[in-house]
């Protein structure tokens, strides 16, 4: 076990060490690409226009300032590739580059690929390595490139070279405080474990058995500690809480909470299953009465109002256990493009027997656009609620009476629907 400890620990100070490093040179890296983005776009407004040589003298003090503060080499590639200005050029460098000599002075030459020809609309390129083999190999070096924006083709480039040492990662031998701290986490993590696992592992695996036994359903079952009565959330404590009592409390009370909405659920199908049971044993007992006459014939209607009326009963116990059921679930309303007028007829035409037999008069007043009249909604949760409206306006108005549906454009992107009738309320 506690070999294991240190392994893992080693191994932890390994990758730390690994990434904290690389991320050191990336940081590096992105710093060095500003610097070099920077130097670019400055020095190409200083170019002729064949990009070859430089107009303004002053543009080789920026460039050396920009070296001195990045504690790197800079060069300044034109567009044929040469080194027209560099703040150092390393012996290396000035024996295996071509050059070619011009007023008593020599001009270096990159090779064709090494420059950035492949980034001229990007954010430039960096490599790490001696820079094809042109910088000292006693080193490692950090290499990154910015091109020279132009109207066309390859313009040049700035190139930073920043040492980084023996190699990319040399200075995590350094980093003893880092290998010390290890070392101090070993030793303790070695002592709080010895101290602690008991503490630990036993409620755990009381955890673990609790959430088996709920898995397979048997919701009566909760976590005890040390042979107590099981802990909730809104109880107190007399002992000292902590993130594992936290979760045994929360795992009582979820699981007590579950336990609860199972047994009201069950409550609520019993209810349910009885109220249903009612009326379609009222209305099979009528129906099959005035099937084998035993209803006398006059009085048939009388039965079979009281058939109607618990017919209607009926539909309004399964709109509550409907309406009951989406709420519960929450379920998503299914959006969808569609013509909010020829709903809003399509609501009416299903009301067309009550309408008639009352004698309604409906008027819809519509003031919407063509291009309006297209909205985005769930389209049977609209038309629900405009029937239970509508036809509730219906039931509650008077014979020859009317009712008025307007439709109106509210703001820019809402759809208001009005149902007034001449009825009491």
């Amino acid at each position: 076990m506690i070999f294991t400890i240190l392994f893992i620990l080693f191994v932890l100070a390994v990758i730390y060490s690994f990434f904290n490093s690389r991320a050191r040179v990336d940081q590096l890296e992105i710093q060095l690409l500003s610097s070099a983005q920077a130097s670019a776009e400055r020095v190409e407004t200083r170019m002729d226009s064949q990009y070859v040589n430089l107009i303004s003298a002053e543009e080789k003090d920026y460039l050396a300032f920009a070296a001195k503060s990045t504690e790197s080499i800079i060069w300044l590639i034109n567009s044929e590739g040469g080194i027209i200005y560099y703040s150092s050029l390393p012996n290396r460098s000035r024996e295996s580059l071509k050059r070619t000599a011009d007023d008593f002075e020599y001009t270096y030459y990159l090779e064709p690929e090494m420059l950035n020809t492949g980034s001229i609309s990007s954010h430039g390129k960096s490599v790490i390595g001696d820079f094809y083999e042109v910088l000292p190999d006693s080193v490692e070096w950090l290499s990154v490139s910015y091109p020279l924006n132009s109207d066309y083709g390859y313009s040049g480039e700035i190139i930073l070279h920043y040492s980084l040492g023996e190699n990319a990662f040399s200075f995590i031998r350094a980093e003893k405080s880092l290998w010390i701290s290890f070392v101090i986490a070993f030793v303790v993590a070695v002592i709080v474990i010895i101290l602690l696992s008991n503490n630990i592992t036993r409620p755990i695996s009381k955890i673990v058995k609790v959430a088996e036994e709920v898995y397979h359903g048997n919701l009566k079952t909760r976590v005890v500690l040390n042979d107590e009565d099981p802990m909730y959330i809104h109880e107190s404590s007399e002992y000292q809480e902590d993130d594992l009592m936290i979760l045994v409390r929360t795992m009582n009370t979820m699981i007590s909470k579950w336990e609860k909405q199972e047994n009201e659920r069950n409550d609520f199908m019993s209810s349910i299953s009885h109220d249903l049971r009612t009326p379609l044993t009222s209305i099979k007992g009528f129906l099959g009465a005035i099937e084998d006459g035993t209803i006398p014939y006059e009085k048939r209607d009388h039965y079979l109002n009281i058939v109607y009326q618990e017919v209607e009963r009926l539909q309004n116990l399964i709109e509550n256990l409907f309406n009951t059921f989406t709420i519960d679930q929450q379920q998503e309303l299914k959006q969808g493009v569609f013509d909010i007028e020829i709903l809003v007829q399509e609501v009416i035409s299903s009301l067309d027997p009550m309408i008639n037999n009352k004698s309604i008069h409906i008027n819809v007043d519509s003031r919407l656009s063509d291009d309006e009249i297209s909205v985005l909604g769930d389209r049977d949760a609209i038309h629900r609620v405009i029937y239970n409206i509508l036809s509730n306006a219906v039931k509650f108005t008077p014979e020859s009476g009317f009712i008025r549906v307007e439709i109106i454009l509210k703001g820019e992107d809402h759809i208001s629907i009005s149902i007034e009738d001449n009825g009491e309320g």
